[in-house]
């Protein structure tokens, strides 16, 4: 009797969803919205700020492929030692891990997109400004829609034009035999994503 044993390779989104976690994560839907209205793309420069369980930051060094970087930012020392481990065990070569505060400076710069996602996040606005190339995208993932008002208030003192805030939802189907329809629980709001550019 012949016997034929198949190895099924994870993909990436097989190993981010078996990362470690810490803090809350960014999930699909947020990091998929964030890549695509950006344009973010194969050689592009990045950097994150709050870097969490290192989801996000994964997921853009995925993107941006072996020619682009990205380098975040996690000022946490316990959420920092998570996130090394998760991108270890993507052996990506193109993510850096700085256990760092974003507000005393990026090294960075001439960046494609910095994203921010940790609470009072309009602080580092001028950062951000200052390391982004003209036409740069700003993202800041907020839970609050206080948090909002006061980032986008921050951006009327820079550089930058808002150009979108957007809340995304994501309700599954169950389509079984006759049945098609909604399941019952749905993923809601997660947080909003404010969108901005470098002019």
């Amino acid at each position: 009797m012949l016997c034929i044993v198949v190895y099924i390779m994870d993909n990436f989104q097989d190993t981010l969803k078996n990362f470690k976690r810490g803090p809350q994560v960014i999930l699909p839907k947020d990091m998929a919205s964030i890549v695509f209205y950006t344009g973010l793309k194969p050689g592009d420069k990045v950097v994150d700020a709050g870097a969490g369980s290192g989801w996000l930051a994964a997921y853009m060094a995925y993107i941006v492929g072996p020619n682009g970087k990205v380098v975040t930012y996690e000022r946490r020392e316990e959420f920092a030692d998570i996130a090394k481990k998760n991108f270890e065990k993507l052996e990506l070569k193109n993510i850096k891990l700085k256990n760092k505060d974003i507000l005393s400076g990026i090294s960075e710069k001439k960046l494609d997109l910095v994203t921010l996602d940790f609470k009072d996040s309009w602080q580092a606005i001028p950062t951000a400004e200052k390391a982004l190339k003209s036409g740069g995208f700003l993202v800041a993932y907020l839970p609050q829609a206080t948090q909002v008002v006061k980032f986008v208030e921050e951006l009327k003192n820079s550089k930058f034009r808002l150009t979108k805030v957007l809340e995304v939802l994501e309700r599954e189907w169950k389509v079984t035999g006759d049945i098609a329809r909604p399941e019952h629980n749905m993923l809601g709001h997660t947080a909003f994503l404010v969108f901005a550019r470098k002019n």
